[in-house]
């Protein structure tokens, strides 16, 4: 009798446990992935990995909390709150200056909306003795657009005379690197490392990393990574970008105001959308300055389907560039927007697709979220489409 209550016991525990796992799946598929390998990183380097993630649900996500298994590896997130198709990224920091050897960690990112969850996320890492970087990584800043800008940093290595770096691979066109060796002795060598961003880089955030390659007897070794960051800031501003409309009810409408400051005074000389759902505030055009202020108004029609695009807007800078705003959102039915009906818990339940359920009933505690329907198809092309617009800025 024993036994057989043992055995009953001991199917109860893994049913529990594989529904539990079950019903957090819809939080692991909010996910791009969920482990990243540093590789060997130098000493005094900064290595940092960003963990992306997308509300693909109709109700809105928060995380609670996300801890590290490790002091060596410090975590953030850039936003705790998630809307419909809103993205944030888990930010996976290693400390190289205090720590050295293998280090591995395991992140724990906890969900209490819509339901509770846990996702787990790897990191794995080797911090080197030998060569040290100083600084950790090649920071420009805040660069105004069309400005060159160089930076240098300088590398160690402690070892045999002969270890030298013999190739460098760089992806980016728009920054130029060169490596000089420096002065050296039998037990280390250094090199100072140049990095010129040029004038051409385009406006927007520098998140990257140059490969220096050497000649260490560890072929796992023999490649070295270098952090590259800053932000090239463009001549002119469009706050907030991307414009995010969230969920908007077949049938309404929505007016959103944006923001689009310069360093100069300019013009605004038209605005087009991505198709004739969209108009604009007329008043703002024409007008010289250094701020503008666009009321942008999206008409949902009948048709649910996620909205997507680029506002297209252009001015009188350089005779005529062309600024691009993006837009996210989705129109939805105003039953199919509503959570999910009160069901008794059941936590092995998949997520349930976008039906049409009771509109006001408080979302069920242990069901997965309902996934966000599926995009409309592309409407014709309109003259309100900016369809035929050219840049005079962009090569022919």
């Amino acid at each position: 009798m024993r036994r057989i209550l043992k055995s009953l016991l001991l199917v109860v525990l893994l049913g529990a446990t594989v529904r539990d796992l079950a019903a957090q799946d819809w939080a692991k598929a909010m996910f791009d992935h969920t482990s990243h390998d540093f590789g060997m990183v130098a000493r005094g380097a900064n290595a940092e990995h960003r963990f992306p993630l997308e509300n693909i649900y109709l109700e809105d996500a928060h995380i609670k909390s996300i801890s590290s298994s490790c002091t060596c590896t410090a975590v953030e997130v850039t936003n705790p709150s998630l809307k419909t198709y809103e993205k944030v990224e888990i930010i996976a920091t290693l400390n190289t200056r205090q720590f050295t050897g293998r280090k591995d960690a395991t992140i724990r990112v906890v969900f209490d909306k819509p339901f509770p969850a846990e996702v787990q996320l790897h990191c794995y890492s080797y911090i080197r003795t030998d060569v040290v970087l100083e600084p950790g990584e090649v920071t420009f800043g805040q660069v105004p657009e069309g400005t060159e800008v160089e930076r240098q940093i300088t590398l160690s290595h402690a070892g045999a005379p002969s270890w030298q770096i013999t190739a460098v691979k760089n992806d980016d066109p728009n920054l130029d690197v060169s490596v000089a060796r420096l002065a050296q002795s039998s037990a280390q060598s250094n090199y100072l490392l140049k990095f010129k961003l040029k004038s051409t880089a385009p406006p927007g955030y520098i998140r990257g990393q140059v490969i220096f390659v050497t000649n260490d007897a560890k072929e796992e070794a023999q490649q070295l990574p270098v952090a590259i960051v800053g932000e090239v800031v463009p001549a002119v501003a469009i706050r907030p970008s991307p414009l995010g409309l969230g969920p908007v009810r077949i049938g309404t409408s929505m007016t959103r105001n944006v923001v689009i400051q310069g360093q100069k005074p300019f013009q605004i000389k038209e605005i087009a959308g991505p198709d004739a759902r969209f108009s604009f505030g007329a008043a703002c055009q024409g007008t010289t300055a250094t701020l503008h202020l666009v009321p942008v108004t999206f008409a949902a029609g009948t048709q649910t389907g996620k909205i997507t695009g680029q506002i297209l807007i252009r001015t009188d800078i350089g005779g005529g560039r062309i600024l691009r705003l993006e837009v996210t959102g989705e129109v939805v039915d105003p039953a199919a927007a509503s959570p999910a009906p009160a069901v008794s818990p059941s936590p092995a339940v998949s997520p349930s697709p976008a039906v049409s359920p009771a509109p006001a009933v408080s979302p069920a505690p242990a069901v997965s979220p309902a996934p966000a329907v599926s995009p409309a198809p592309a409407s014709p092309a309109t003259p309100e489409s900016g369809e035929g617009w050219k840049d005079a800025n962009a090569p022919s």
